[in-house]
């Protein structure tokens, strides 16, 4: 589903009366085999795709097809998104005890304990070819896969590339997080091989990106700014290459 993404306001541009748009931002539930799991703030697009994404990053499922159906409801408040799930596939040690909800700015809220925050898993990913022109390319034409963002200039972008760098999709949202298990999803739904190409993103690289990539084996992430000190580290120890984009080109981080 792809809802409305934003709003008008008005205010004052340069002393001028102007009318700008701005991203919408809403709760959504998401319930696994009807059970309340997390509320997310997240913008109401491609909210299936978001789920599924969400359980794959998680590692709530190993893989998509273990999903049976996802069943999307609007509520007063927001939205619900109902996983259905094979019992007998339904990963229950990795699930996430979170005491508040996950708002936008980080994909870790409402973790309520410390040993959940970082959850790698044991192996590497299947390593990828990142090269420095590839990232370049898919970086001058993420703007043409940004609609909601050419609107409001508030949202984030994660895109999936082939290693040469053409965008083979994408999927914005108000929270980078968010964003990335939209892609997740669609890929998923797609049947896109993760190790067929490199998430692009145009938000900092921060360590819950990393180890979403690294729980469903993509192998290469490129980001508009420089990864922490920490998600490097975790890619590192994930096999995940890195790259942002810099003043002087692309910065390429190995491993």
């Amino acid at each position: 589903m792809i809802a409305e993404a934003s709003i008008s306001a008005s205010g004052l541009l340069n002393g001028a009366a102007a009318t700008w748009l701005v991203p919408e931002e809403v709760p959504v539930a998401i319930l696994l085999n009807s059970n309340s799991y997390a509320v997310m703030m997240a913008t109401p697009a491609d909210l299936e795709d978001f789920a599924l994404g969400f359980v794959l990053s998680e590692g709530i499922v190993a893989h998509h097809s273990h999903v049976k159906g996802i069943l999307l409801l609007q509520q007063p408040e927001g939205y619900s998104v109902d996983v259905a799930i094979d019992e007998a596939h339904l990963l229950r040690d990795a699930y996430v005890k979170r005491n508040m909800e996950g708002r936008i700015g980080c994909g870790l809220c409402g973790v309520a304990e410390l040993s959940d925050a970082l959850r790698m898993p044991r192996d590497k990913v299947k390593p990828v070819p990142l090269a420095a022109a590839a990232v370049a390319m898919a970086f001058d034409a993420l703007p043409e896969h940004q609609p909601m963002n050419a609107a409001n200039h508030s949202v984030h972008a994660a895109a999936f590339c082939s290693v040469d760098g053409s965008i083979l999709l994408a999927r914005e949202d108000v929270g980078r997080h968010n964003a990335l298990d939209k892609v997740i999803g669609a890929m998923a739904r797609k049947a896109q091989v993760p190790d067929d190409g490199f998430v692009l993103m145009s938000s900092r690289c921060s360590s819950e990106l990393v180890q979403k990539c690294a729980r469903v084996g993509l192998g290469a992430l490129a980001t508009l700014s420089a990864p922490t000190a920490f998600a490097l580290s975790l890619a590192r120890q994930a096999g995940i290459s890195l790259a942002s984009r810099a003043p002087q080109g692309i910065m390429m981080f190995g491993v």
